[in-house]
């Protein structure tokens, strides 16, 4: 065979590997399921841990909460930081963490304005110190990405009506999500949703995510007695934001070229990709809450623990 013959193959070879990747056809020898599974284990150790303390700081609420979102915000500045800006963590870093973090403490003791202000002005610190133009945006970005959600999560908890039970609603809906996603997308593969941004997620996965959502949305209308079809609309609503959240982190972490924010969490990377569904989904559901102040009230059980 001569060399434009051999290239030619080798050509129409890369192609059709490519091809099947895309539809998630393994390639021969592939040996697909331990890869695919590789990282179970250490997903449910850490689950394991993170979702009792979740749940425990949730129900405790007060400074119990606002010290775990508190936690959260350090190691979440870091990561944004160490991925905008590798050559320069601390300048971009200390800035943005006092951003949020300052916004947290204030919603915790109720002064949203204050946080409002407090965020806002060491926002733009964080984007003076920042070496160039598009990183200063991204460091204007960074604080409110990190800081808001957080402050938000705080002032849906602090709701006299429906607080505990909004913050329940969301772990439900969300971890609910990503489980079903996780599990369809590795057993079922198939075509990938959005192979330029997350390679890894498919269509069977998404949709699998989004009805899991529902049936999570469906339960938490069964045990605070609300209407079920308004609580299957919320369910798939903060589905749908979830998985949002998760490709907006996949293509933040493919605009600053990493892997993973960090490799704090076994199985899941960092704190923003443990987060990434739940950011989006607490932005939504605040906006919701705060355009509709009955919204709570309407969806049924008045908030309280059962």
């Amino acid at each position: 065979m001569n060399s434009k013959a051999a290239n030619d193959a080798t050509v129409a070879l890369v192609a059709k590997q490519r091809a099947e990747l895309e539809r998630g056809v393994p390639s021969p020898g592939e040996k697909a399921a331990p890869a695919a599974w590789a990282d179970l284990a250490p997903r449910a150790l850490s689950a394991a841990v993170l979702i009792p303390l979740a749940l425990g700081a949730a129900t405790a609420g007060g400074p119990w909460l606002a010290g775990a979102a508190g936690a959260a915000v350090v190691i979440m500045s870091y990561e944004w930081a160490r991925m905008s800006a590798p050559q320069r963590v601390p300048p971009v870093g200390i800035p943005i963490f006092v951003a949020a973090f300052g916004a947290v403490v204030a919603t915790s003791w109720g002064q949203t304005d204050w946080a409002t202000y407090w965020l806002l002005g060491w926002a733009l610190v964080a984007a003076a110190l920042a070496p160039g133009g598009i990183q200063r945006a991204e460091a204007l970005f960074g604080a409110f990405y990190i800081g808001v959600p957080p402050a938000a999560f705080l002032w849906l908890r602090g709701q006299d009506i429906g607080g505990m039970m909004s913050i329940l609603t969301l772990f439900a809906v969300i971890w609910s999500a990503d489980m079903a996603g996780y599990f369809a997308g590795r057993l079922i593969r198939g075509p990938r949703f959005a192979p330029a941004i997350s390679p890894q997620k498919t269509w069977a996965g998404v949709i699998a995510g989004v009805c899991a959502g529902a049936a999570a949305g469906i339960g938490c209308g069964l045990a605070w007695h609300g209407p079920l079809g308004l609580w299957a609309l919320v369910g798939v609503g903060l589905s749908l934001l979830g998985l949002i959240g998760d490709l907006v982190e996949s293509g933040l972490k493919r605009r600053f070229g990493v892997k993973d924010a960090s490799r704090i969490i076994p199985g899941h990377g960092g704190m923003l990709d443990r987060l990434d569904g739940l950011i989006f989904a607490t932005l939504g559901a605040s906006v919701a809450v705060a355009a509709m102040p009955h919204l709570l009230a309407s969806l049924g059980g008045g908030g309280q623990w059962p």
